[in-house]
């Protein structure tokens, strides 16, 4: 059958081939070009693929077994290090132009999801608007996706399976279940979906959860087996986990619990209410410059677990709330894809609270809650205390050094504004649900 004669791409979108094809290769033209200079991360993933192709130990916190200490060492799941054997065979000159097209292509399917998910027809609800949604997301979110980039982390790769997870939870789909599987098996803490599959009654997405999660994690041991016969996932444990402690990182050769860098829940309570005994490394700006009181230990951990539980409570009320969304709907379906992405955003907000070690580059999952609250926002009649909880994070988020200079900027981060955005974005997306669930399902 002969092709009409104006098939193909209309002339607009062949600009936009072209555009990003340029992009694509300057991009990966200036990765490369600055492949020694700074300090990053790719380095850390590559050695971690190389030696595991090799069955060396990949986990080097501390000098043992006659190996040296790395001085910035591998300290995620064994999965993690999989996709980097294949950048350990590249030229080390190639290596960051590569491992630049991979996230540059994560990007792009991000952005088209997120487009498609913005600009979908929605019963009941306002007209799309494209130019606002991306102004607001860009402003509020996209300084956290630049951050991967910048530092040559490998977070988007996490943030790439969490959007199929998504996407699939839109539907309604037990492979969300998967796609959460496979993401907790790369980085532990999107294990916390296990409560939002489980709280929702799926059980065939809690199965394949953990049935991804646990293949995953094996798949090291099965393409390459370490040397002295040890599972990967046990060093890992041994070399790693064992004797972190669970509110703020700390571990010789790779964390330090008063690093204004992490800002989890764990590390801003811990730089609130615990002095700092001795700078180290790791101690970012002015020591004690958070400090509020001083807590005894037994203290401070009624504070830390409270605050920890709080944050489970509230995810435990989001699900709850999206649940009665899509049950006072009269279309289950529509609903559920207008919730999934709110609930992936809230338990992304919770991943990076909860987790011992949450620095810069690891929020740029705030684009799953940023994406839904500004969506949700634009669409239909704003709700004052939404809007307010949103716009008090954003504010939060954009007090940078870029903004306030070096010295304020670090002092602001100190005191956990990060941190503290995360929380509103959960609590506004909390908000939003029981919005939508007065309304019944319409918003």
């Amino acid at each position: 059958m002969p092709l009409p004669k104006d098939a193909g791409l209309p002339p607009r979108r062949w600009w936009l081939v072209a555009l990003l094809l340029a992009v694509a290769i300057a991009g990966a033209w200036y990765f490369g070009a600055r492949a020694a200079t700074g300090d990053r991360e790719l380095p850390v993933y590559v050695a971690g693929g190389e030696r595991m192709a090799a069955g060396e130990e990949i986990y080097r916190r501390v000098a043992r077994d006659g190996l040296a200490a790395d001085k910035k060492p591998f300290t995620y799941p064994p999965f993690a290090a999989a996709p980097f054997v294949p950048f350990a065979r590249l030229p080390t000159g190639w290596q960051p132009s590569a491992w630049f097209l991979v996230n540059f292509v994560i990007v792009l399917a991000l952005v088209r999801w997120l487009h498609r998910h913005a600009g979908r027809a929605d019963g009941g609800l306002g007209p799309a608007r494209p130019v606002a949604f991306w102004l607001l997301f860009g402003l509020v979110g996209g300084r956290h996706i630049a951050s991967v980039f910048t530092n040559q982390s490998h977070d988007l790769f996490t943030a790439g399976l969490l959007a199929l997870a998504a996407a699939a939870w839109a539907r309604n789909r037990a492979l969300a279940g998967a796609w959460a599987g496979i993401a907790a098996a790369f980085k532990a803490t999107p294990l916390l979906l296990l409560g939002l599959f489980g709280l929702r009654f799926r059980v065939g997405a809690v199965a394949l959860m953990l049935a991804a999660a646990v293949g995953a994690t094996l798949v090291p041991d099965w393409l390459h087996p370490r040397a002295d016969g040890k599972a990967w996932a046990v060093a890992w444990y041994e070399l790693t986990l064992r004797g972190l402690d669970a509110g703020a990182a700390k571990a010789e050769g790779a964390w330090g619990s008063h690093s204004i860098l992490n800002q989890g829940l764990g590390g801003t309570l811990t730089r609130w209410f615990q002095p700092l005994e001795s700078p180290s490394k790791f101690t970012v700006g002015e020591p004690g410059t958070a400090l509020v009181a001083t807590l005894s230990p037994a203290a401070f951990r009624l504070v830390l677990h409270g605050a920890q539980l709080t944050v489970l409570g509230l995810l435990a009320l989001v699900v709850r709330r999206a649940a009665a969304v899509v049950r006072g709907a009269t279309d289950a379906a529509a609903a559920q894809r207008a919730v999934a992405l709110g609930e992936v955003g809230a338990f992304a907000c919770g991943m990076l609270l909860l987790s011992p070690m949450s620095s810069k580059a690891h929020f740029c999952v705030w684009l799953f809650p940023v994406a839904f609250l500004v969506e949700r926002l634009l669409r239909g009649r704003r709700d004052v205390v939404a809007a307010g909880l949103f716009v008090a994070g954003a504010v939060g988020s954009l007090m940078a050094k870029d903004l306030l200079g070096r010295e304020l900027g670090n002092d602001v981060l100190a005191y956990g504004n990060v941190t503290w955005a995360t929380a509103l974005f959960l609590l506004a997306t909390l908000r939003t649900f029981a919005v939508m669930a007065g309304a019944g399902g319409r918003r």
